[in-house]
């Protein structure tokens, strides 16, 4: 594993070993997160996923998602 800059914690720390997403969105988090805030993220992705009663498979929830994932892991 490599080590990064995370943006969230502001800490050099051990990153993910591949993009968790595809495309640029991915690439940023494999860039910029550290695997301690892709963790903290997962756990508010459930939750957000529950209480808004969301579909990762529907477009519109995805973007939705990606979105709050680069506000919650400051990646914009």
């Amino acid at each position: 594993m490599t080590e990064v800059r995370c943006r969230r914690c502001d800490s050099t720390a051990e990153g993910l070993d591949a993009a968790p997403l595809p495309g640029a969105a991915g690439e940023m988090v494999l860039a910029h997160t550290c695997t301690a805030c892709w963790e903290s993220w997962r756990g508010e992705q459930v939750k957000l996923i529950n209480e808004n009663k969301l579909s990762p498979a529907n477009a519109e929830h995805y973007d939705f998602l990606v979105d709050r994932m680069k506000d919650f892991l400051k990646l914009e």
